[in-house]
């Protein structure tokens, strides 16, 4: 069996690192990650700065979850093409975050929430093009 390039094993690294340490953060602060973070960074952070992140952080984990899924089936089945599309989004919304956010004073909810959106669009893309990809090689 052919070894896999050392891209796509860093980028499924990646996404199971992240996947970890959201089930972690998740687990440890009992699904309110928000009171956690807000404890934890009191001296270092506004007290603003986690506000509301509850509810989109358990959606960005559900989605994320799945994102990392399909990305190690699209290793596993060696299709290099379906892992690309699932990466465009989480690029292009890192990036939109780099450059949009105050990191003096971030905002961890708007953070997420575009995290959560390019995610998702990656996800369904991702999926969309794995099946059409399918059906024209049967065709």
């Amino acid at each position: 069996m052919p070894r896999l390039p050392i891209w796509q094993v860093s980028a499924i690294a990646v996404l199971l690192a992240l996947w970890a340490g959201l089930s972690v953060l998740l687990i440890v602060s009992l699904g309110d990650a928000e009171a956690l973070l807000t404890r934890s960074f009191a001296g270092a952070s506004r007290a603003d700065a986690f506000e509301f992140l509850n509810g989109v952080l358990k959606l960005f984990w559900f989605i994320h979850t799945g994102l990392a899924l399909v990305a190690f089936f699209a290793v596993w089945c060696r299709r290099p093409d379906v892992l690309v599309s699932l990466l465009i989004g989480p690029a292009i919304c890192l990036v939109i975050n780099a450059v949009s956010q105050n990191w003096s004073d971030p905002n961890w909810f708007l953070f997420v929430g575009v995290c959560t959106m390019g995610w998702l669009a990656s996800l369904l893309v991702g999926l969309l093009y794995w099946g059409v990809r399918r059906v024209v090689r049967l065709a």
